[in-house]
Order: structure tokens, then C-alpha cells, then sequence
């Protein structure tokens, strides 16, 4: 139907139009543009909304709809039973009223989720993408998951939501009921369902046991949710996690959080649990690209783990020393060493970017490699630490490094590690001197050498830099 202030277009058309918004804010600034289209929305506000939220969500809008939804409370209080309890509003897949109040939770909500599918796509699916590659049903699978993995969180909490104490005997009383709780909600779903979302369960924990080290990631993370794990990985720590003692990780109230009312329901219904050897991704994925690649230096297979300039945030630099030889048991150069990589382990654009300093930095027999040719983690560790040190001892000529008397024997001398005077005095060499060299005969980087460094041109292929400590 054609609108009455002759605009252009059917008013059907322009409903689509304004449906195809990428979110509320857009379809909010095209209804200000003209009588028009706000004339069009007030006609269908409904169908314009629900459109656009889809476009947000995708799929997966009935179960992001019941996580805004739900008629959160302590059902352990509660003596209705666990059935209204995994009953209370359920995914309607019918036309849905979005209220105005429901729109920013359901755009934050599909932001964490549309983070976290990218990177499951760059550990499962594409190690050479950084934004997800998964098909449409895969994508509905996954966000169908993590949405009921969100709404399962919130409903319980990694800690009692009547404050009491989540360290209890297995045979309390509040402690049996939560876990009867727990089951019986996930017992709504079909079993393939429940594989889908154990399989992003264990994507979870592989977040958390990944990207911190304080101690074995347990229970109480999962407990987090799909934001606690998004948190982890941006800033690769549990720091800023509400979670319990670090010193008891395994809280009885978040213990076997997934792993229990799964057991239990797979043991009540006759089905095999899936095993813990099975891929993560097996009941998400329909396929996987770069499965079989090999490393472009040795050719060993590696798939989706080998290294690319898209996944460099995956190396674990914080929990290797790339210093070479006993560079590493200097105490006084492990120390400032730390220091200045410490700022670079604090997400995964700072790995990344200091990885490309690296790549910056290289050595004449790693002209062959580039950023993005794809190495298996034995060859990638070998060139961080055939690097590092060049990086750090940058770093510390740029703060105006003077080094001092060369050691003899350069970074594999052993006296470094427990004479501490040897240490501070003697200059630890970095690169390792040719046969037939003798004596000092490396060439200190001061003066011309300094500045050649500095520039990223360095001294012949034989001598010796050398780092202070």
C-alpha cells in the first residue's frame, strides 16, 4: 500500500527497510528522519521490532527473549517444586512484544554472545578468521546454547542467593535441593540439545583454563557465565571475576555445576554421556576449514592449532619464559624482563601486538617467515624466543642502556645464573659467536651499533650483541 504522503514506496517496503536496522539506534534515527517512516512504524511497531531484534540475536531470539524474561528468584526457598520452576516463560517461538526496556539488554546480551562466537570460531571452526565463519545452523546452534548456558547462570549463581555459605557438606539440605534444581531445568531439554550445550560448556572451560593461572579453573568460573568467560579472555585473568577463595576452588556449591545434573539425566534417560576425548566442537560444527593444514616450516600436522597472525593472541606467552638458555635464570634480568612483557599479556590485542614486534625484529635465517604462514607451537616458540631477547634489549637501549664489559662466554654462561655480582657486572652476549671466535670478539651495542639497532638494522652475522643486565 502506497502511504498516503505519496512517499516513494509501498509502506510494506519501507517496514522491511526499517526491519533490516542493525539495531535499535538505527531504527530509532531512521524513524526521525521523516513523517514517513515514523508513520510506517506506528502502523507495524510490533512486526518492525521483532524484525530488527532478530536481526540482532539471529535464531536464537526465543532464547534470548527467556533470558530478559525469566521471573528470576531463590527457588531453593521456594516450595512449588523444581517443574514451574523449568517451566516459568518459555522460548516462545510466536511473534514477541518488545518492550523499550528490553532492548538494551537484549543488544548487551547478544554482544557478549556475538563475541564469544567469534572466538569459537577462531579456536574451532577458522584458525584464519578473527570474526565467526560458522554456517547459519551453526550459528543457531551455538547462540541457541549459550543463551540457555546464560539463563542457567543467572538462575544460579556461583554463590547462595541468600548469602549463606557456599562451603557445605554434600549431604546438606540446600545443597542436595540446588542440585535437584539444577537438573530438573536442564532435564527440559532433548538430548541432542544437551549435547550442543555441553559442547559449549567445555568451550567455556577451555576460556578459563587458557587465559589465566592463579590455580585450576573450576566450577565457580562456569558459574560466571558466557560474560565471566568473555572477561577472562579480554583480560586474560580471573581478577575482576566474582568467584570464591583461591584457596578452595572446589566450593561444594558450584561443584559439578554442568557436570552433575548432566551425569544424572544421561544415567536417567539410557543415553551415553559424550566422551571427554570427543572434539568440543562435534555437536555444533558440520565442518571444520584447515583441519589438516601442516606447520610451513617442518610440515608436522597441527590443523586448527598452529599459529597465524589471526589466532597469535593463543600463545601462551604468560606461561613460558622466552629468554634463551640461561638468559632465563638470571635473577637479575628475569626480573625486568617480566616487567616490560608484563603490560603485553593484558589482552589479546597486547600478545598480538607484541608478537608483531617480534616479526619486526627478525633475524636473517627467518626471512622466509611471514605473519601469515601457519607454524606448529615447537617452531613458533622457537622463534619468540629467538626474538624476544632482540625486542627487550630494544626496549632497554630506548631508556638509554649503556652495556657494560662483554661475558666471555655470552648467554650460556652459566656463572650468571648464581654469582650475582658476575651477573650485574659482565654484559650476557645474545647471539652466539661462530666457531673459530675467541675471546671477547662481539661488538658491544653502543655508539653507531646503538642507533643501527634502535633503526632495525643490526651488526653482521657472526658478532655478538650484547645485553646488559
Amino acid at each position: 500500500m502506497r502511504s498516503s504522503n505519496a512517499f516513494p514506496l509501498d509502506d510494506d517496503i519501507v517496514s522491511q527497510i526499517m526491519g533490516f536496522s542493525p539495531d535499535f539506534r538505527t531504527l530509532k534515527a531512521i524513524i526521525l528522519v521523516s513523517k514517513a517512516f515514523y508513520r510506517v512504524f506506528q502502523t507495524h511497531p510490533k512486526v518492525i521490532t521483532r524484525a530488527v531484534a532478530y536481526t540482532i540475536v539471529g535464531p536464537a531470539l526465543p532464547q534470548a527473549l527467556r533470558v530478559i524474561r525469566y521471573p528470576y528468584r531463590n527457588y531453593v526457598t521456594q516450595e512449588d517444586g523444581p517443574i514451574p520452576m523449568s517451566a516459568a516463560c518459555p522460548e516462545d517461538h510466536g511473534p514477541p512484544v518488545i518492550a523499550p526496556n528490553e532492548r538494551n539488554m537484549l543488544e548487551e546480551n547478544a554482544s557478549v554472545v556475538g563475541k564469544l562466537e567469534d572466538i569459537y570460531s577462531l579456536i574451532n571452526k577458522d584458525r584464519m578468521s578473527r570474526t565467526s565463519v560458522l554456517t547459519v545452523d551453526e550459528s543457531w546452534r551455538f547462540r541457541r546454547a549459550m543463551y540457555r548456558i546464560m539463563l542457567y547462570c543467572n538462575i544460579f549463581p556461583n554463590f547462595p542467593c541468600d548469602g549463606g555459605d557456599a562451603y557445605l557438606e554434600e549431604d546438606d539440605e540446600s545443597l542436595q535441593a540446588i542440585r535437584k534444581l539444577r537438573t530438573a531445568f536442564l532435564c527440559q531439554y532433548l538430548a541432542n540439545e544437551l549435547q550442543q550445550l555441553a559442547s559449549v560448556v567445555r568451550f567455556l572451560s577451555s576460556i578459563f583454563q587458557n587465559c589465566g593461572s592463579d590455580y585450576e579453573p573450576g566450577s565457580d568460573l562456569l558459574a560466571t557465565g558466557p560474560s565471566g568467560a568473555l572477561r577472562t579472555w579480554e583480560t586474560r585473568s580471573y581478577n575482576d571475576l566474582e568467584i570464591h577463595d583461591l584457596d578452595s576452588p572446589d566450593a561444594s556449591w558450584t561443584h559439578g555445576y554442568f557436570d552433575i545434573p548432566l551425569r544424572k539425566i544421561w544415567t536417567n534417560r539410557g543415553e551415553v554421556a559424550p566422551s571427554e576425548y570427543e572434539s568440543p566442537s562435534k555437536w555444533i560444527l558440520d565442518s571444520v576449514n584447515g583441519a589438516d593444514d601442516r606447520c610451513s616450516r617442518c610440515a608436522s600436522p597441527g590443523g586448527l592449532a598452529l599459529f597465524t597472525e589471526s589466532n597469535w593472541c593463543r600463545f601462551p606467552l604468560d606461561l613460558t619464559n622466552p629468554l634463551k638458555d640461561q638468559l632465563n635464570h638470571n635473577s637479575t634480568l628475569t626480573g625486568p624482563f617480566e616487567a616490560a612483557l608484563t603490560p603485553f599479556l593484558a589482552s589479546p590485542a597486547e600478545i598480538e601486538r607484541f608478537i608483531a614486534g617480534l616479526f619486526a625484529l627478525r633475524r636473517r635465517e627467518y626471512d622466509g617467515w611471514e605473519p601469515a604462514h601457519s607454524y606448529c607451537i615447537q617452531c613458533f616458540a622457537r622463534f619468540v624466543e629467538d626474538h624476544a631477547w632482540m625486542w627487550f634489549l630494544q626496549q632497554r637501549l630506548r631508556q638509554g642502556l649503556t652495556p657494560p664489559e662483554n661475558c666471555w662466554y655470552g648467554w650460556n654462561c652459566r656463572m650468571q645464573t648464581h654469582n650475582l655480582r658476575h651477573a650485574k657486572t659482565k654484559n650476557a652476549a645474545l647471539m652466539r659467536p661462530h666457531k673459530g671466535f675467541q675471546g671477547s670478539c662481539g661488538v658491544a651495542v653502543s655508539g653507531v651499533k646503538r642507533e643501527m639497532f634502535a633503526s632495525g638494522q643490526y651488526p653482521a652475522h657472526g658478532r655478538t650483541i650484547r645485553l646488559s643486565t
